[in-house]
Formats: C-alpha cells, structure tokens, sequence
C-alpha cells in the first residue's frame, strides 16, 4: 500500500477521499453524506466538483498499515508521527463481546483534552479478571492512562500519548491511536476541534 502522501499526490484529495468513502461506505463504516461530490461527465467518468473534505484546511490521515499519522494540508504533509493501533483481538465476557481493532472510515475531532481522563469500560475489568462496577461508579475514571493529550474521535477511539513509546509502530492498542506524549501534544496544537480524520 502506498503511503499516504503519495497516494494523495498521485491521484488527488478529492479522488482519493471519494473513492475512500465509497469504499468504507460498502463496508458499512461510518461515513458522512455531507461529505459525497456530485457531477457526471459526458463521457459518463464521475467529476468531482468539491473535495469531500475542506482541502484548504488541515486534515489527518492515519495509515493502519504504515503504523503513521499525517498531518495533512492539501496534498501536502506538514507533520508525521508513528503511532499504535489496535490488535484486532476479541473479548468476550460479562455477557458483551469486543473486538480491539482500530475503525476505518471518516471521523472528525470531537473534542480535545490536555491531561485527560479515561473512562474506564468494562472491558477493561473483563480483561483484568475484576467485578465490573456500575456505570456512575468514579472510580472508572482515571488520569495518566491516555498520556498528556488526547483528540477524541467518538466510539471510544482517541488519538493520545502513552507512557510505553517502545511499543509504537504495532498493533498494540485495543483500538486507540497510540502516539508519544510529545507526539500528542503537538497534534493537539496542530488542529482544531472539527478537523476531518481519515482512517484507513
């Protein structure tokens, strides 16, 4: 697979995220529909009069294969960091089912956190062999588990630090995007609450 970069440079933002779009939308991941290019061209291709995307502003595309994050403006990366992601493992337990892989589709930065707290879900207490609390319980919520910073995508997936950076560049999350403290407060200043994310 071609890195992310290349793949925008040879065929163009618009081409790429339209055929992306299309792609995870057969594959029933999330999609937006605001974010669907119309036209026809005479001889019947499709043309794409608006990138799905504001391509004027920044954007993130994350290369599960790559174990990469870039920072994107246009066709051109201006940042880039390796990250972790999930390893696609399944749990079963509590009477509920998980499966640790990361979501492909198209996000956006719902919100942004510096020292942020994690909820804890009761995979977690299946996994560590505990009682699962109730779900109001405070003592699901914890500090330092997510790093220094973290983006919040929806669905229980972030983009956030960690405090083990030599497990970066495998799946080694349980969906997450794993990336260096350092790494994550920089991504935090970077882009804005809002900003499209690409996951793929």
């Amino acid at each position: 697979m071609k890195c992310a970069s290349a793949w925008v440079r040879e065929c163009g933002l618009a081409a790429v995220l339209l055929a992306f779009a299309g792609a995870a939308g057969a594959q029933g991941l999330p999609t937006d529909p605001s974010l669907v290019a119309h036209g026809v061209e005479a001889e019947g291709r499709e043309r794409y009069r608006d990138p799905p995307v504001n391509a004027e502003g920044r954007y993130i595309v994350v290369s599960l294969d790559e174990h990469r994050l870039y920072v994107m403006e246009a066709e051109r990366v201006v940042w880039s960091t390796l990250v972790g992601t999930g390893t696609g493992t399944r749990l079963e337990g509590a009477g509920q089912e998980w499966d640790f892989s990361t979501p492909r589709g198209m996000f956006r930065v719902q919100r942004k956190e510096k020292d942020p707290r994690w909820y804890l879900p009761d995979w977690h207490y299946v996994e560590n062999k505990l009682p699962v609390p109730d779900e109001d319980d405070p003592k699901r919520w914890q500090r330092g588990m997510l790093g220094t910073s973290a983006l919040f995508l929806g669905e229980g997936i972030a983009l956030h630090g960690t405090s083990k950076p030599e497990l970066l560049g495998q799946n080694v999350s349980h969906g997450c995007i794993r990336m260096t403290n350092e790494a994550a407060r920089e991504l935090y200043y970077a882009v804005d609450v809002g900003t499209p994310v690409i996951i793929y």
